[in-house]
Formats: structure tokens, C-alpha cells, sequence
């Protein structure tokens, strides 16, 4: 749903500090250099915070979470080894590259520019994994425990040309992902003439978080635009119930097989996020009769989701823990999935993809490898899936989506992200 818990998706960018970097390039002062060698004494507890970060830093950020911010890093990504060259953006700013065991981390470093030039910023730009080809990276994937799923395909004339596959036809709980299927019936709706992008619709109830829509006023004006925006760039769950509401419920149930998704009965009822929630964090008796329901009892018992309220549901109940992923959830393949993207690029509606293109959810350096760079996924506690739509600098169109599911257990999400980064990368 965005998350249950939210990530965005992925837990990167994780921020230490908040510091701006100048935009233009420049040489490294020494106090730059010298802070950045010395990272890897920090990140790995040989160096306590408090003689590398300065007391105004600090005072955001105790150095206790540093200290629990360097142990999920290596938890993610083993032991950092070495730090790279800094790339300067000023002489007192700069990205620099941690290597860690299993992946390259960048980091933005922010000093302060006066004696003793403690550092005032840090921030978690992106991660790759450090496998050096398909391959090795493909074998680290299908070796993450619990159940994994990937699809990497050309998109070409007749359709996907699969390369790379682990299950791809497997359906498990995609979280978030199933927003790309109420954005695909938005564009044929707008093409065929049934709605305008620029049409405005009320706010429909509230939702729990991700997003922001969940604290405006129910039936606050917003056009089809604005919900389909936020509901693809940030999660918004309430923009996403407001337009499967607004679209209608079955014509995106019976939109899924022309999309390419094979199940498509594992999505019926399509449920909202509103729905999803109560019966993950409402009445436990309402989940089993849910989970011993088939179709048309689970429509029967849509009247009653829908009069339990959102602001009765409290996700840190759970504990991070995943809830009923099996049962309530959204669920398709990664084969789906890319289906469901070629439909989007094929649809000629470029508003789509401009939305697709709003959050990379990757860092910055690795869209910036790309002609185009779209992106949609979804988190909650036991599930991940990351789908990209990519167009080479070449021109040639390729899609990638993986899903990591495991009902019993949490994921390691930024080590999820971190093995996509580097598949999305070797793409090109």
C-alpha cells in the first residue's frame, strides 16, 4: 500500500542529516578529503560519532541512531572496506562511494567549512549491489530467502522478448505495484473519450499513509491528474482508492487479462487500500472469515469494510510484522507486471509515462544512465516489489520488475534495492 509501514520504496534515500550541496562543480578542500577517508572508521564503529559529526548534527541526530544506522548498513551490505575519490559539488560538499562487501554505497558528505571542520551532513544517496555482471547479481537475487520472482524483458514489436527470469510467472503480493493497473484503466478511459485528464472529482474517505491526500478534507476538488500524480510518485493511498472509486472496481478487474495479467482471479474483489487496511488492522474475526471467503462471499463482506474507519486503524500495532500477505493483497508476476508496462508505453498516452517518471525510486545516478527512467513499486512488512520501464540512451525499451515475498519475516529492504539498482544499471 505504499507501505504498511512506509519505505519509499526503498529505505533509500536514508537520511542522516540535512545539509544542501552547492550545484557546480569544484575541487575537494583538504577537510573534505580527510572526512571522507574516514568514513569507513565510522560506519564501522571504530570511530564514535562524536569526534566526526558536529554538535549541531548531533543534535538531530544522537549518536545512538548513527551508531543503529551504521549497524543496518552492514547488517544490508556487510563491513565498509574503502572510500572512493570525492566528487565535489563545493569545496566543503560532495558524493562520495563507500565500498562496502556486497554493494557501493553513495553518500552526500557536507563539512562544516570552519575548524575542526566537523561533518554537518550525510546523506544516503544510493546503493548497488557489487556483483560485476548479470550473472553473479542474478544468483544473488534468486538466492534472497523466502520467495523471489523476476522478469527482465526487451519490449519490442510483438511484445516482450523475457532474458532474464526467476518464476516470472509466479503470482505473490505486490503491495503498491497494483497502482500501475488502476493508472493503466485511467488512460483507457481518457482515450476513449470517458474521461480528461484535467477532469475534477471529489475526495473520496480517507486512507492510512503513504501519501498526504489522508489529512485534506473529504471532497476537496482534485483533478484525475493530481490523484493519478501522487498515487504513482508518492503511494498516496487515498488518491488511489479515490480514483478506483471514481473508475469503478470491476472495469479495472476486467481491464487485468487485456493488460497481460494471467491470475487475474487472485484480484477479485479489487480491493482498495481503505479495505486492505481494515482487514489487516481491524477485527481479527472479519480476516478469517476474509481468508475462508471465495469471490462472492469476499463481495459480501465489502459493505462492512467499507464502514470501518480509518482512523481506528494503527499500523505500529504490528510491529513490523507481515499480515495476512497470503490472503489480502493485491497480487501478479513480474511477468504481469511488465506486461502491464508495455501496455502503458504502447498506449501512446505520454501523460502516463510522464507520471511513471516522477520518482526513479533509485538514486539519481542510476536515471541518469537512462533516456527515459519510470518507476513504480510497493512495501509492506514481508513483501517488496521494485518494476521500472526503461529506455536506453540507444533508444531500445526494456521493462524489469521483481517481487521478494515472505509471510513469516521481515526483508532487508535497502539490500533489495541495492541488488535492482545494479540489475537496472547492467541493463543499459
Amino acid at each position: 500500500m505504499g507501505r504498511l509501514l512506509r519505505l519509499l520504496l526503498p529505505l533509500l534515500p536514508l537520511l542522516l542529516g540535512l545539509a544542501a550541496a552547492p550545484a557546480a562543480a569544484a575541487e575537494p578542500s583538504a577537510a573534505l578529503t580527510q572526512r571522507a577517508g574516514e568514513l569507513v572508521a565510522v560506519l564501522n564503529g571504530a570511530t564514535p560519532p562524536e569526534k566526526f559529526f558536529s554538535p549541531a548534527f548531533l543534535a538531530q541526530v544522537p549518536p545512538v541512531q548513527v551508531t543503529a544506522i551504521a549497524a543496518r548498513l552492514k547488517a544490508s551490505y556487510g563491513a565498509a572496506k574503502a572510500a572512493g575519490p570525492v566528487e565535489a559539488s563545493g569545496p566543503t560538499a560532495g558524493l562520495v562511494a563507500v565500498i562496502f562487501e556486497q554493494a557501493v554505497v553513495q553518500m552526500r558528505l557536507v563539512v562544516d567549512p570552519t575548524p575542526p571542520h566537523r561533518v554537518a551532513g550525510l546523506l544516503v544517496v544510493g546503493a548497488e549491489s557489487s556483483a560485476a555482471d548479470i550473472p553473479a547479481l542474478f544468483g544473488e537475487i534468486a538466492g534472497l530467502l523466502g520467495e523471489v520472482s523476476l522478469a527482465a524483458a526487451r519490449l519490442e514489436q510483438s511484445g516482450p522478448a523475457e532474458f532474464l527470469t526467476q518464476k516470472a510467472e509466479r503470482p505473490l503480493a505486490v503491495g503498491s505495484a497494483f497502482k500501475l493497473f488502476v493508472l493503466a484503466e485511467l488512460v483507457r478511459q481518457v482515450k476513449a473519450g470517458d474521461r480528461r485528464w484535467s477532469d475534477v472529482v471529489p475526495l473520496g474517505p480517507a486512507s492510512l499513509p503513504s501519501g498526504l491526500l489522508h489529512n485534506w478534507p473529504k471532497g476537496s476538488p482534485i483533478t484525475l491528474h493530481s490523484l493519478a500524480a501522487l498515487m504513482i510518485s508518492q503511494s498516496d493511498n487515498s488518491a488511489a482508492d479515490t480514483l478506483l472509486s471514481v473508475l469503478g472496481r470491476e472495469k479495472v478487474e476486467a481491464l487485468l487479462p487485456a493488460l497481460g495479467v494471467r491470475s487475474p482471479e487472485r484480484d477479485r474483489p479489487f480491493l482498495s487500500t481503505r479495505e486492505a487496511f481494515a482487514l489487516k488492522l481491524g477485527d481479527p474475526a472479519l480476516l478469517a472469515e476474509w481468508k475462508a471467503a471465495g469471490e462472492t462471499g469476499r463481495r459480501a463482506l465489502l459493505p462492512r469494510l467499507a464502514g470501518v474507519a480509518a482512523t481506528g486503524l494503527d499500523p505500529a500495532r504490528l510491529g513490523g510484522r507481515p499480515v495476512g500477505i497470503e490472503a489480502v493483497e493485491w497480487f501478479a508476476s513480474p511477468a504481469d507486471l511488465v506486461r502491464t508496462l508495455d501496455w502503458l508505453r504502447r498506449s501512446g498516452d505520454r501523460t502516463a509515462l510522464d507520471l511513471l517518471a516522477i520518482n526513479p525510486g533509485l538514486g539519481p545516478a542510476v536515471a541518469g544512465e537512462f533516456a527515459y527512467f519510470g518507476y513504480k513499486g510497493g512495501s509492506e512488512p514481508g513483501l517488496l516489489n521494485m518494476s521500472f520501464l526503461l529506455r536506453s540512451r540507444e533508444g531500445r525499451w526494456l521493462a524489469v520488475s521483481a517481487t521478494w515475498n515472505d509471510p513469516v519475516a521481515a526483508l532487508d529492504e535497502p539490500r533489495f534495492a541495492a541488488l535492482m539498482s545494479r540489475l537496472v544499471s547492467l541493463m543499459k
